[in-house]
């Protein structure tokens, strides 16, 4: 069994892919955003719009995948977005390639507990660089 493509070390099937692909829910902020990093990597589009606030639409996400190779994950910060939170911020950085040329996604994502499931919120999220 493969490696997570999140970075935890962790086996798919016992990490991200069993949210993406068991219909679990992530229970913490972090958990999410790993989770959302692996389906990109996993190219697994509805996931990503089932775990947003304001889902963008899906023919967006599926042009994101089809356009971007992700490399690597790196957490830097988590805020908050446990259990009992109902808010939680996780920086990262993300290289990605995209037509030929290597990049770094950095971002501050914000999330939001609504009826105890953490969603991805755009609106409240910074990107970096």
């Amino acid at each position: 069994m493969p490696e997570c493509p999140c970075g935890s070390a962790a086996l798919y099937e016992e990490c991200c892919g069993r949210y993406i692909e068991k219909g679990l829910k992530p229970p913490t902020a972090e958990a999410l955003m790993r989770s959302r990093y692996s389906a990109y990597v996993k190219g697994v589009p509805e996931y990503i719009a089932q775990t947003a606030l304001e889902p963008p639409p899906i023919r967006e996400i599926v042009k994101a995948i089809e356009e971007t190779e992700f490399l690597s994950l790196e957490l830097i910060e988590t805020k908050r977005g446990v259990a009992l939170d109902k808010k939680g911020v996780v920086e990262f950085k993300a290289r990605y390639v995209t037509g030929g040329a290597e990049g770094v996604l950095h971002e501050r994502s914000a999330f939001v507990k609504k009826r105890g499931v953490w969603l991805y919120d755009e609106e409240g999220s910074l990107v970096m660089s």
